[in-house]
């Protein structure tokens, strides 16, 4: 389960209301608090904006790292996004099929995915990286992907 508390702490430690933290991401008050109550999940441009605004990770951003490694490419292409997930999953020698099941999703949202036709939403991003063990800044294409070699899957 995603822990979307560093959404305050980070808003807070600079000084910020959820107001001016809205108006940043383009979003209405209410709808960035509902996110950092984790009532609702933080679409995933969002999150990279987020990210991006404070020059912090995405890892950092939902407390899977305590390093605040700054993120080497700003914003978010998802078909660089799908490419990398493509890799990891032919890489394990899974069907689409295989990593749909993993996500609860259809087979057809997976190759959408793979091809950047479909944003993936936050929380199937985040069990994608926490199964094939990838930080999420490398997945998104913010950072280089490691040794392919060495990303597998978690049994």
């Amino acid at each position: 389960m995603i822990d979307f508390r560093k959404l305050r702490d980070i808003r807070e430690d600079n000084d910020l209301n959820q107001e001016e933290m809205a108006n940043i991401l383009h979003v209405k008050r209410g709808r960035y608090s509902l996110w950092e109550l984790g009532i609702n999940i933080i679409p995933l441009k969002n999150l990279c904006d987020y990210a991006d605004y404070f020059n912090y990770s995405i890892d950092y951003v939902l407390g899977l790292t305590p390093s605040k490694e700054s993120p080497k490419v700003l914003g978010i292409d998802f078909q660089i996004l799908g490419k990398n997930m493509q890799e990891i999953r032919l890489k394990n020698n899974l069907s689409q099929k295989r990593v749909a099941n993993i996500l609860g999703v259809t087979q057809a949202c997976i190759a959408r995915y793979e091809k950047g036709l479909i944003a993936i939403s936050t929380s199937n991003l985040y069990k994608f990286s926490k199964e094939f063990n990838v930080s999420l800044n490398e997945l998104c294409g913010k950072n280089k992907l490691p040794d392919k070699s060495k990303i597998k899957v978690n049994s």
